[in-house]
């Protein structure tokens, strides 16, 4: 764990200093030295991937469906999420785990945009951004991935794709000639988690600008977020 902060601090110190992280050679060397011991410190404290993730939904009574029962007053829905690869992405899978669904402390669906369904969690004011944008080619920001906002990316708010957003959260976007969105999994629940995002889709309130929610009576609450155990043979 040391020396996984020790590398981190070196990272991060780098990116401070203008280092274009994905492109400069020394950079690129001690990213894949730092991933090698995140994928080491996974397998030691989380076991073998994958690492499959369950969310579950509160909807808010404006969106409450005519086959609810009166007498329930939670409206709860589960999407199945199945974390990235650790070969391509560990970086962004161990930030997940141990930065937000380790100390999991509650979050919203906040934004309702045409492309994306975005969350803001509530334990991630505290948390460091990430040390530089990791990203693969091999995990891009197709339908029903998720990802993590921002430049850098934090732990404070992630984001449901709802189409392909390859090019425009992949690298050289939103302004960044280099960098891309980290991404962190995708949903593989089926036709359950389908029908959930449609119900999500339907979150009234989202303004024409930018897809935010103001009003919170509005936002679909993340009431629990953890790692389900493997199903054993």
């Amino acid at each position: 764990m040391e020396k996984i902060q020790n590398e981190l601090k070196t990272l991060r110190e780098m990116k401070s200093n203008g280092i274009v992280m994905e492109t400069d050679q020394n950079a690129l060397t001690l990213i894949q030295a730092f991933q090698e011991s995140i994928r080491t410190e996974l397998l030691q404290k989380y076991g073998p991937p994958p690492y499959i993730i369950q969310m579950t939904l509160e909807f808010p009574e404006i969106m409450r469906e005519t086959t609810t029962p009166e007498f329930d007053c939670q409206d709860l829905e589960t999407i199945t999420i199945q974390l990235a690869s650790i070969e391509h992405v560990p970086y962004s899978v161990y930030y997940f785990l141990e930065n937000i669904v380790k100390p999991f402390d509650g979050g919203v669906f906040h934004r309702n945009a045409p492309h994306v369904l975005q969350a803001r969690l509530n334990g991630g004011k505290l948390i460091e951004p990430f040390a530089f944008q990791e990203y693969s080619p091999e995990c891009p920001h197709l339908q029903y991935t998720i990802g993590y906002a921002g430049r850098p990316s934090t732990a404070s708010h992630i984001y449901i794709s709802t189409r392909d957003n390859s090019k425009n959260h992949g690298p050289g976007s939103q302004g960044s000639k280099t960098e891309a969105d980290c991404t962190v999994g995708s949903i593989i629940g089926g036709v359950n988690d389908i029908k959930v995002i449609e119900r999500m889709r339907k979150q009234p309130g989202a303004s024409k600008k930018n897809g935010s929610v103001e009003d919170k009576n509005n936002h679909i609450q993340i009431v629990d977020l953890r790692i389900r155990e493997p199903t054993v043979p």
